[in-house]
């Protein structure tokens, strides 16, 4: 079936247009080079061929008809150009055995890289335990001092006009369900700001860009209290903190699990790498397909 989408038309069009083009201002001799069945030559330099496909892989989308042409103009010119750079590279350039090296150790590497890839992702397990995690925790406390003070609470931020704002601010420092849904009415009501993170950390900084300018830094007002209320001209914001970890101190287990299991998990893929590295050594010893010509 033939593919009649708008964009095969248009790189169609394109495409004939610079291959007129290119017939017109290039020479073409009798070549032995062998072209890739069912691919369209566009343009050949000493050899090497750009393929009608291989710039209709790159087209970006949503060009015009000029823009397209002078793209796939441009295009060609930048692999001409290329080729003929490379090329003129290897004749100019007869010593390479650094080079051969530099790309056998390359291949090996990127060989390496995709086994690895596909080791971990077939047979390695990366199932962290809860047990694990707080182990990890309690035997490196050092690694988690907080450079942030944390909060979890609940913040407000209601216009100053609203109706039954006492209401509000005498539920507010309330963590019940009944409370919770009686704020999220009135805040839909009233066009209220309203954020619940009782359940998940936010760091001091976060919460001070929604406050208005304050003589003194919230990290210090916070000390003082469980609950506060800060206005402007137009809102009152309202803060109930449930738990507040300080700046300095061993961050909260629950904040640092994300990271702690990413870490264990990091862990474990060095160490499984490690064993069956170690394993085909051992093996290769074995079968006597390791020859040391210099025993110590």
């Amino acid at each position: 079936m033939k593919n009649n989408s708008p964009r095969t038309l248009l790189l169609a069009g394109v495409l004939t247009v610079l291959l007129t083009f290119t017939l017109a201002s290039c020479k073409w001799g009798k070549s032995i080079t062998q072209y890739v069945g069912g691919k369209t030559p566009l343009v050949e330099v000493n050899g090497d061929v750009l393929y009608a496909e291989d710039i209709r892989q790159v087209l970006p989308l949503g060009l015009s008809d000029a823009d397209s042409a002078l793209f796939a103009e441009r295009y060609i010119k930048n692999w001409v150009q290329d080729v003929l750079f490379y090329q003129n590279a290897i004749r100019n350039i007869p010593d390479t055995k650094d080079i051969d090296r530099l790309v056998e150790n390359y291949r090996r590497s990127l060989f390496a890289h995709e086994f690895q890839r596909r080791l971990i992702e077939q047979k390695f397990s990366s199932e962290i335990t809860e047990d694990e995690i707080e182990q990890f925790f309690n035997d490196n406390q050092r690694l988690f001092v907080l450079d942030e003070s944390l909060i979890k609470g609940l913040f407000l931020q209601i216009p100053i006009k609203s109706h039954d704002l006492s209401v509000i601010r005498s539920i507010y420092t309330r963590q019940d369900d009944e409370s919770f849904e009686e704020i999220e009415k009135y805040c839909i009501r009233n066009a209220a700001r309203c954020e619940f993170f009782y359940d998940n950390w936010r760091t001091v900084p976060e919460l001070e860009v929604l406050l208005p300018a304050m003589q003194e830094p919230l990290e210090t007002i916070l000390k003082d209290s469980t609950s506060y209320e800060f206005k402007d001209d137009e809102y009152i914001y309202l803060l109930n903190v449930s738990v507040f970890a300080v700046k300095g101190g061993i961050e909260p287990l629950d904040h640092a699990r994300a990271r702690i299991k990413g870490l264990l998990i990091n862990s474990n893929e060095v160490a499984y790498m490690r064993k069956i590295k170690e394993d085909l050594y051992e093996a290769a010893l074995e079968k006597n397909r390791i020859v040391f010509y210099q025993k110590k």
